[in-house]
């Protein structure tokens, strides 16, 4: 019988528990910034994920062949 309250017991503690658990953390969705040149060529120099942004290296554009 104590085996059995002592279950009840704790049944119930781990539910009370997860009732009042945080909700989980949603990632923030990330936004890149790019541009695109006359010739095509697209560079993206910034990411942006939440209010976190990182700056990104752009490789020299081409040469148009023009």
């Amino acid at each position: 019988m104590r085996k059995l309250i002592l279950l009840l017991t704790l049944a119930l503690v781990a539910a009370v528990a997860g009732l009042s658990s945080p909700p989980p953390v949603v990632a923030d969705s990330c936004v890149t910034y790019c541009s695109t040149d006359a010739c095509g060529y697209t560079c993206c120099f910034r990411e942006c994920c939440g209010k976190i942004c990182f700056d990104l290296d752009c490789a020299p554009p081409p040469s148009c062949g023009n």
